[in-house]
């Protein structure tokens, strides 16, 4: 009943369809650990290296962009008994919420920190800055890598990308950083050479996919810019979604979500939080979880996972470097 009760609280705030497009990542590396409060500015010093000391969890305030992490505290006491099994009656572990990339930068670099959960972009911008390594992605399953699609009304008369010029776009941002508009002004440079902003008339960005999706549904909004998984999901609790609303444009699939640790880091502790990790869908109270949060499984990361972001961030990069001279 605690369990449901707690996560009640979370689809009572984001939506029952669209939970696991909110709290993947960090709900799955926080559902392990017994945390006495979410420690904000409470880090503590340690190498890392040593056995004895207290496992360090962060996490970019980014993955929970509109859940309360107190709300998602709650659900560690789940895993806390199979994980002190696990793990071999370990010390109480904790949890840190970094509010700016500059503070997990800070902790990882006084080794503050063991384990982070991050939106891809951020770790491709700490990995420039700090040695840490990514080891897990989260497979959905249906879609491993989530597209963006950027949507109209299929009876609006638009069935080309630029007949948006000085139409409304509403974006999904929630738990994407800056990729959907990066993807989106390296798409439209392209096709008809400016950028998102001089392109549509007016940019509004949302957390929750029903926030974009909707109002160019019930013709509100001209476009938007939202998830394929968060688009199909919606289309199947609603049909006339699917049948009313046309596709212009997909972007390549992206990775949702990073766990990696310190790169200098050799911890026992953490190791063996790994293995519980990487077991986490043969344990069937582990399975439940990874079934109520609609997350396939964990797989180990690979280089390749952040191609797509990579291209995408450094495209966007080159195009508008290269303008700026052109300028100059």
């Amino acid at each position: 009943m605690a369990l449901h009760r707690a996560v009640s609280t979370v689809w009572a705030q984001t939506g029952a369809a669209m939970t696991h497009l909110v709290i993947p990542i960090a709900v799955v590396i926080s559902i392990f650990f017994s945390c006495s409060a979410t420690a904000e500015n409470e880090t503590g010093r340690g190498s890392g290296r040593d056995i004895n000391k207290s496992l360090v969890v962060g996490y970019s305030r980014q993955v929970f962009y509109n859940v309360d992490p107190n709300d998602i505290m709650g659900l560690t006491k789940v895993w806390a008994r199979i994980v002190d099994r696990k793990m071999g009656n370990v010390r109480e572990s904790r949890v840190v919420v970094f509010r700016t990339m500059a503070e997990a930068e800070s902790a990882l670099k006084s080794a503050d920190v063991d384990v982070v959960a991050l939106l891809p972009e951020e770790f491709l911008s700490l990995r420039e800055k700090v040695p840490i390594a990514a080891v897990m992605s989260a497979d959905y399953g249906k879609h491993f890598y989530n597209e963006l699609v950027l949507i109209v009304r299929s009876d609006s008369g638009i069935s080309r990308v630029a007949q948006l010029h000085g139409k409304s776009l509403r974006i999904e941002s929630g738990q994407k950083g800056s990729l959907p508009i990066q993807w989106l002004d390296t798409y439209l440079m392209t096709r008809v050479s400016t950028d998102a902003a001089s392109f549509f008339a007016g940019i509004s960005e949302y957390p929750n996919a029903a926030q974009v999706i909707m109002p160019v549904f019930f013709g509100q909004a001209d476009a938007c810019l939202a998830s394929r998984t968060s688009f199909e999901e919606m289309a199947e609790l609603n049909p006339q979604i699917g049948r009313r609303m046309r596709i212009l444009a997909s972007s390549p699939g992206f990775v949702t979500g990073v766990i990696a640790v310190r790169g200098d880091i050799r911890n026992v502790r953490r190791d063996n939080m790994l293995k519980v990790l990487r077991q986490m869908q043969d344990d069937p109270k582990g399975r439940q979880l990874l079934t109520l949060f609609r997350i396939n499984r964990l797989v180990e990361f690979r280089p390749e996972h952040m191609s797509s972001i990579e291209k995408v961030l450094r495209e966007h990069r080159n195009r508008f470097e290269r303008n700026a001279r052109r300028k100059s």
